[in-house]
């Protein structure tokens, strides 16, 4: 009786492991490439955490203008693949999906606009 109760006990706490690492874990790689006279990054590929509230592609924005040191005044341009603007509300993780090369999401920034 006893064994089968431990048995039962270690495979409950092995799926949820299992569980917690595959859903609140998630990790994408984003790959910063600055364009024209934008600053460039000393450390240009980051795991950004998607977990359960999947980030939105606006996340990028701000989390470059932090680490960028840009002021309210100063404009950012993102773009995917150095092809497109997404929408601010897109979500990172579909993105990633649909976009990543290579098993990284390229981010492209400039401070002025580099492609219409």
């Amino acid at each position: 009786g006893s064994i089968i109760r431990r048995t039962t006990r270690l495979r409950a706490m092995e799926n949820k492991d299992q569980n917690t690492t595959t859903t609140s874990n998630k990790k994408i790689k984003v790959h910063f490439v600055p364009v024209g006279n934008a600053p460039i990054l000393r450390r240009t590929k980051f795991q950004i955490g998607v977990e359960d509230d999947d980030k939105q592609f606006a996340f990028l924005g701000t989390f470059l203008r932090k680490t960028l040191k840009l002021g309210p005044d100063q404009t950012l341009f993102l773009y995917i693949n150095s092809a497109f603007v997404p929408s601010p509300d897109e979500s990172l993780s579909d993105l990633n999906d649909c976009f990543a090369t290579r098993g990284e999401l390229q981010v492209y920034y400039a401070l002025q606009e580099a492609w219409g």
